[in-house]
């Protein structure tokens, strides 16, 4: 008896310890790996922008999320993963509509910029400080930050080597740029330096006479940072804010599936299965290249992400790492759309508070990307019907909670009416079954979606004891729109958008199919399952990541493009010359047609200057993009100085541009016009680079 009471005893004694020592050890790892990340970020940061400027830049992003913080926390309490995450993305967007303000009331200065921002701040603030927590959560426990950073781990991991590459120095001194970041990121440089210039309505940098019909408001807080000059250059800017962004939109990504699935481990397996390792279209393209007896080398010179385009013909998907390189902005809508449908899926009964703050998120998302919002506030409206299902003896109440909502999206939808944010695009949007998601409807989302798909869809049988409405609700919104919706200026375009809507929610669905393996004792399905699905998903992530960093691949393309756009020294010097001494509302003319798609944004995104006429393949086809352009291209053709200077003053075009481009298309005796005195003035020339005045 007293040999098994000491026995028992010493047992005792030893376990709690033990259990002391391991609950001490996950916050400590914890802190280590959110250390670790912080180092990580820091480090990419600054090699971004060459500097300890990339601190401060990452420390004004931080501030500008500040107004959001109250509403999180109100939402979902300060404890808890979701309350920082909802309070950094709403906190960012209404930093922007902050900022902004003054812009729209014709009142732009510094003092004025800080007064709105502070005011903003501060209403969040005194308003919501006695509000919340309005939805209960589970409890959010070390176990699940730790595993929420390692996967944020993969961000800074997957930006590092592609957005460091951009805009490299080769040893003639030219800038290389891969030639996808030259469709979305470059663009966003011309995009903020025209925001920067504080004109409301924003012009449009390839239609000067025109205001622009986008949808901007992600890109402000970078625009009025630069406009102080923090960083090198406005590249600099929007890198480091992509970094910023990233982090927080994966982590979001993390927290919906982790409010479906409140299980670390099955979450984690998802979230990173879903950036990593989603689409199978490089192990089809590898498989294709060795069955035709080729080098594995030709997979620089594909499009990974778009095989199923390439091959079938049919709708693309591109993968999270490409929202995380180019579409940060709806990256963020997405992200504040999730925060939204969480609260539909949780809020109680009779607290149309939850339901407003839900709405704030839902319309900044709709601010952020018009058709990404409009979507996810379908997605938001199925969930929370399925929520008041749920809740069948309180639907009424439910509903009270949620509905709500439609305010602030409503007058979030007003506003981006009253901008003009997507004037046009009504007409190109056709609703019927989608011929390019016809051309192969099961091959497509098998090649696209096939390894996240094998994980997530089990779920649909196996996963209901956990709260995945929002997620179904996804799938068949996401579905629907690939296809039964098409733009027609942009067929493809719906595919990226939709099948961004799927791989931000098919992480609860897979989460959940992990986890019920797991409970019913299947460990060893469960691992092999999803171990198979990253043998088949990796290597497009890998083959992606490498050619997105990939400078010095100079074949052409399929397209018709290089697969690196270089930009000479002496054309650098040109460009630095008209963004320092030409006034700021200047007009500069280039050719159009000659430039394709490689240098078709060379004004607007290296001098920051607007043009008469252009082609921007990341804008809605217009007849009078054409039209211009035609005029454009006429200046540059004829020998004529007279007809010339005629064109270019119909253009109102104040300085004409040409290089090497221009002398290889036209002719020296084309281009000899605009040395007549009589039209034209010679005002800068580095080599084969000259900026004349239209006289």
């Amino acid at each position: 008896m007293d040999v098994r009471l000491r026995v028992g005893l010493t047992v005792s004694s030893l376990k709690i310890p033990l259990d002391i020592d391991r609950a001490r050890s996950v916050p400590l790892t914890c802190w280590t790996a959110a250390i670790g990340l912080a180092l990580i970020a820091l480090a990419v940061a600054w090699k971004l922008a060459a500097g300890p400027a990339a601190i401060a830049y990452v420390a004004l992003y931080a501030l500008a999320t500040l107004p959001g913080l109250p509403i999180g926390f109100a939402l979902f309490g300060r404890r808890h993963a979701a309350g920082w995450v909802a309070g950094a993305l709403t906190g960012y967007a209404l930093s922007a509509f902050a900022l902004w303000l003054p812009v729209q009331l014709h009142a732009a200065s510094w003092p004025v910029f800080v007064l709105s921002w502070t005011m903003v701040t501060l209403l969040s603030f005194v308003t919501l400080r006695q509000v919340g927590p309005l939805v209960m959560l589970p409890v959010w426990s070390h176990r699940d930050t730790l595993a929420l950073v390692l996967v944020l781990f993969a961000v800074p991991i997957l930006l590092w080597k592609p957005f460091t590459n951009i805009g490299a120095r080769d040893d003639a001194g030219s800038l290389r740029y891969r030639a996808y970041f030259t469709a979305d990121f470059l663009w966003h440089v011309a995009l903020t330096a025209e925001l920067s210039r504080f004109q409301s309505p924003p012009r449009n940098p390839y239609l000067a006479r025109r205001p622009l019909h986008y949808y901007w408001s992600y890109f402000v807080v970078p625009a009025v940072i630069s406009k102080g000059h923090l960083l090198p250059s406005i590249q600099s800017h929007l890198a480091i804010n992509a970094l910023c962004a990233g982090i927080v939109f994966v982590a979001s990504i993390f927290v919906f599936a982790w409010c479906a699935v409140p299980r670390a481990g099955p979450v984690a397996a998802a979230t990173a299965l879903a950036l990593a390792g989603a689409s199978a279209e490089g192990v089809h393209a590898i498989w294709d290249i060795l069955k035709r007896g080729e080098s594995l080398s030709d997979l620089r010179n594909l499009n990974i992400d778009a095989i199923t385009s390439w091959f079938l013909r049919g709708l693309t998907v591109d993968g999270l790492p490409r929202s995380l390189w180019y579409t940060p902005q709806h990256a963020a809508a997405c992200a504040l759309s999730l925060v939204a449908v969480i609260v539909a899926s949780a809020a109680p009964t009779h607290r149309p508070v939850a339901g407003i703050l839900a709405g704030v998120a839902l319309g900044l998302a709709v601010m952020m990307s018009p058709f990404l919002g409009g979507a996810f506030s379908l997605i938001y409206g199925l969930a929370a019907l399925a929520a008041a299902v749920r809740l069948r003896p309180h639907v009424f109440g439910a509903l009270s909670s949620t509905v709500p909502a439609a305010v602030p999206v409503g007058l979030a939808l007003g506003w981006c009416v009253a901008s003009g944010t997507f004037e046009g695009a009504g007409g190109a949007v056709v609703f019927g079954l989608s011929r390019a998601a016809a051309a192969a409807p099961f091959a497509v989302p098998a090649l696209a979606l096939g390894p996240l798909l094998l994980v997530a869809l089990p779920a649909l049988w196996i996963g209901w004891r956990f709260r995945i409405e929002p997620a179904i609700a996804a799938l068949v919104v996401g579905w629907g729109l690939f296809y039964f919706v098409t733009l027609t200026a942009e067929p493809i375009w719906i595919g990226w958008r939709a099948g961004q809507i799927l791989l931000v929610t098919l992480p609860a669905l897979a989460g959940a199919t992990i986890a019920r393996l797991v409970d019913a004792g299947w460990q060893r399905l469960a691992i092999g399952l999803v171990a198979t699905a990253f043998a088949i998903g990796v290597p497009t992530t890998m083959i992606d990541a490498y050619n997105a960093q990939d400078i010095r691949n100079s074949a052409v393309s399929p397209g018709g493009f290089r697969w690196t756009v270089v930009v000479p020294r002496d054309t650098q010097e040109a460009l630095d010359w008209i963004r320092r001494s030409t006034p700021v509302d200047a007009v500069v003319q280039m050719s159009i047609e000659p430039r394709g798609r490689e240098t078709w944004t060379l004004i607007p995104t290296f001098a920051e200057r607007r043009m008469a006429a252009g082609q921007p393949i990341s804008l809605l086809r217009m007849a009078e993009y054409e039209e211009r352009s035609e005029l454009a291209d006429a200046m540059f053709a004829t020998t004529d100085p007279a007809e010339a200077a005629r064109l270019a003053r119909a253009l109102r075009a104040d300085y004409v541009y040409l290089d090497r481009v221009e002398r290889a298309e036209f002719g020296d005796a084309a281009i000899a016009k605009f040395e007549d005195s009589r039209y034209f003035t010679r005002a800068f020339q580095s080599g084969m680079a000259v900026v004349y005045a239209v006289r």
